[in-house]
């Protein structure tokens, strides 16, 4: 049926790509009826009495006015404001972080170098989040590791200023899981029905709530009267890099506090110990420099390492190596590690398969193909 609802009027608070609002409709219970290849499609939800025609090819002069009228549908039979729509439709497939400083801002806008520093603050402080997410430090001198410096390059995206102070929204884009991947130890707060029809806690979504609580434990450390001690907050994913940039972003004339949000997908369930709202007030440049020169004589404890049992060899007729994969702890966080090994590493790794003993290896953590790989000059030792 049709439904009938206002007209949402251009420009939306933010691009609306028709592929985000399919995963939308998907994830709300809509089927695709019929679909003509990189035209159209039509979306019915029965238990909802609804359908829409979703456009896709922008060239057709009829585009927006479909557009406008799919959303429009959408905003009434599921109750949606028009205006929370868009973030609405984003989340499906995306994790928003929503960044504002807290200042007068006239017309909803700010000078260009303060902007400048604000995204260069929080694309530094996602990157060093998910250095973090692979292995807590107090800092990150020297090489990224490429699954850092690939989650940048490849699942951040800007969206459009949003009014209210100045907002700036980060999509975090999280891939369909893999069934073949699917490690459901990494999300211990999940109830046995959940861990049953639920994929893994994506390396994505891991960055976001690390970049969370590290945000918050980052908060307690510039507090004077905080009490959080540096390796806790370490573990929670501080780092000396984060500190500066918060006093970076802080530091602004006229800002008052940092205010950071956090739209979780429903795409994954969420940790309900992750804080959804971070308020860092205006930190003083004194504590930031003390804090950072802390944190950097922390000494670094290497965590490129798996501890755990190999669960699977992998070997071709006549080859003296393989591929072994462990499920083990690296750091806090419990994941399946592959690994290529060959001569007496390999030997070794069938003897611990064998006896069940738990091994220990050692190398540089990259993420392929949403799986973890140890590679680069891997060592491997049975745990004394």
């Amino acid at each position: 049926m049709s439904v009938e609802s206002p007209s949402i009027q251009d420009p939306l608070p933010l691009d609306v790509d028709p592929h985000e609002i399919e995963s939308f409709l998907r994830s709300n219970g809509w089927q695709r009826a019929s679909y003509v290849h990189d035209v159209s499609a039509i979306w019915e939800n029965v238990r909802l009495d609804a359908s829409l025609m979703l456009p896709f090819d922008r060239t057709y002069r009829d585009f927006v006015p479909r557009l406008r009228d799919a959303l429009g549908t959408i905003s009434a039979v599921h109750h949606i404001e028009q205006d929370a729509l868009p973030l609405r439709i984003v989340s499906s497939q995306n994790d928003i972080v929503l960044l504002r400083a807290d200042q007068l801002t006239p017309y909803d806008s700010i000078p260009l170098g303060e902007a400048q520093i604000l995204l260069a603050g929080i694309s530094r402080m996602m990157l060093v989040a998910a250095c973090s997410a692979i292995r807590p430090r107090p800092s990150n001198p020297g090489r990224r590791p490429s699954a850092a410096t690939d989650f940048v390059a490849n699942d951040l995206r800007l969206g459009h200023t949003l009014r209210g102070s100045f907002v700036l929204p980060i999509f975090v884009h999280h891939e369909d899981p893999d069934p073949a991947t699917l490690d459901q130890a990494q999300a211990p707060w999940l109830t046995e029905t959940q861990k049953a029809v639920s994929g893994p806690v994506a390396f994505s979504r891991q960055v976001v709530e690390t970049l969370a609580t590290g945000l918050d434990a980052t908060r307690e450390l510039l507090d004077p009267s905080g009490n959080i001690s540096l390796d806790e907050a370490v573990e929670r994913g501080t780092s000396a890099e984060m500190v500066e940039s918060i006093g970076a972003m802080g530091q602004q004339e006229g800002v008052r506090s940092l205010d950071l949000s956090f739209v979780f997908s429903h795409s994954i369930p969420a940790n309900p110990e992750i804080p959804s709202r971070i308020v860092v007030p205006r930190p003083e440049a004194e504590q930031v420099e003390k804090t950072v020169q802390s944190l950097r004589r922390r000494p670094i404890v290497a965590r490129n390492e798996v501890i755990g049992q190999v669960i699977r060899l992998e070997r071709a007729k006549d080859e003296e190596g393989g591929f072994a994969v462990i499920d083990g702890v690296v750091g806090q966080t419990r994941r399946r590690v592959k690994m290529a090994l060959s001569g007496d590493a390999y030997q070794l790794a069938i003897r611990a398969h064998e006896q069940k003993v738990s091994i220990i290896a050692v190398g540089e953590f990259s993420l392929i193909r949403r799986s973890w790989h140890l590679t680069g000059d891997t060592e491997v030792r049975l745990l004394a």
